[in-house]
C-alpha cells in the first residue's frame, strides 16, 4: 500500500485541500485502504472530545491518543459499526507550510435507534512527505443557533474578500493578547472592543444546557457577554498558544489554558482551538472548539453526563 511519497504541496494550498476532500470522501464511504495512503504509518492522533447530549450511552467519543494509521483506521471502523456515516461538509481549510487546519460538519445515524447525530469537528494536521504525521482532533455537538443572520457578505465580497489589513505577525500578536488574561478579574474587555468588529460573529460548540454560552452569537456586545460569563466562572491561571497558522486573512490556533472554577475550586487544563477571520484590521469571525469534558468536570457536572 505504500506507493511512495506524494509530490510537494503547491504553495497556494490547493493540493492539501484536494487531498482533504478525498480523505473526507474515503472516510465516509469506508474506503480505508485509500484513506490510509494519505496517512503516515507512524501517525500520532490526539483527541479532545465530548459527550453528545441525550445519547443513550455514557460517551460517543472520549479523550484519546492513538499511534499508527492501522490503529486509527481500526478506531474509525469501530465507530462505523455503531454509527452509519451519512454526509460530511468541509467548512474551512487553512494551509501554511507543512501544517493545515480544517473545520468540518458531519452527520451519523445510530444503527440501533435510527437517531441522527450531527457533529462539529476541527482538525490540526502536520504533514511530512505528503502524508499526515500528526493529527489533533476536536469533536463536539453543534451549539444552539443564534438569532438573526449576522454578517451576510455580498457576492462581490465572496469573490474578492476584504483584506486582513494586518501582517501575519500583527494577527498573531492580537490573538495572543486576547488570549492572555492579565489579572484574576478576567479578560481585558477594552482591548476586545478595539480588536472586535461591531458585527463580529462568534460560534462555540457544545450543549447549551451544560455550557450556557455555547451556540452562535452576533455582535460585539453579545461576544463580550460570553467572555464576561467565562471570566465570572473561571479564573485563568496560565495559557500557551501553539500550532498557529495564517492563511490570507484567516488564522487558526490551538490554545491550552489552565483554569480554576471559581465556584467549585477545581482546576483543569483545557485544550481549545480557534478559527479567526480578520477584515481591515478587525476580527469579524471567531469559531471555537474545546475540551468540553474537562470544563464539565471543573463545574462539578461530570456525573450528569
Amino acid at each position: 500500500m505504500d506507493k511512495g511519497a506524494y509530490p510537494p504541496f503547491r504553495s497556494d494550498g490547493g493540493e492539501v485541500r484536494r487531498r482533504l476532500a478525498e480523505m473526507s470522501h474515503y472516510r465516509m464511504t469506508g474506503q480505508w485502504d485509500r484513506l490510509m495512503e494519505h496517512l503516515a504509518p507512524d501517525i500520532l492522533v490526539r483527541g479532545n472530545y465530548s459527550k453528545y447530549p441525550d445519547h443513550p450511552h455514557d460517551l460517543i467519543f472520549g479523550p484519546d491518543r492513538i499511534e499508527g494509521r492501522s490503529a486509527f483506521c481500526a478506531k474509525m471502523r469501530h465507530v462505523d459499526e455503531e454509527f452509519e456515516p451519512l454526509d460530511r461538509e468541509i467548512l474551512d481549510v487553512l494551509v501554511e507550510g507543512d501544517r493545515s487546519a480544517a473545520r468540518w460538519r458531519g452527520r451519523w445515524r445510530h444503527r440501533g435507534t435510527g437517531t441522527v447525530y450531527s457533529l462539529n469537528m476541527a482538525h490540526f494536521m502536520r504533514w511530512r512527505n505528503g502524508r499526515i504525521v500528526e493529527l489533533f482532533e476536536f469533536l463536539d455537538a453543534p451549539g444552539a443557533p443564534g438569532h438573526g443572520d449576522g454578517r451576510l457578505p455580498s457576492f462581490e465580497a465572496m469573490l474578492n474578500p476584504p483584506p486582513a489589513g494586518l501582517t501575519r505577525e500583527e494577527m498573531v500578536a492580537r490573538v495572543y493578547a486576547l488570549a492572555d488574561y492579565p489579572s484574576p478579574n478576567g479578560p481585558d474587555i477594552a482591548l476586545m472592543r478595539r480588536y472586535y468588529a461591531p458585527d463580529i460573529v462568534c460560534e462555540f460548540g457544545g450543549d447549551r444546557a451544560r455550557i450556557p454560552y455555547s451556540g452562535r452569537h452576533v455582535g460585539v456586545d453579545a461576544a463580550l457577554s460570553v467572555v464576561r460569563a467565562v471570566g465570572i466562572d473561571f479564573e485563568q491561571l496560565g495559557f500557551s498558544l501553539s500550532d498557529t497558522l495564517v492563511d490570507g486573512s484567516r488564522l487558526a490556533c490551538r490554545r491550552t489554558v489552565e483554569w480554576r472554577h471559581r465556584g467549585t475550586g477545581r482546576r483543569g487544563v483545557v485544550e481549545l482551538v480557534q478559527f479567526v477571520k480578520f477584515e481591515y484590521g478587525l476580527i469579524v469571525e471567531l469559531i471555537e472548539y474545546r475540551d468540553s469534558l474537562t470544563i464539565l468536570e471543573m463545574q462539578g457536572e461530570a456525573e450528569v453526563w
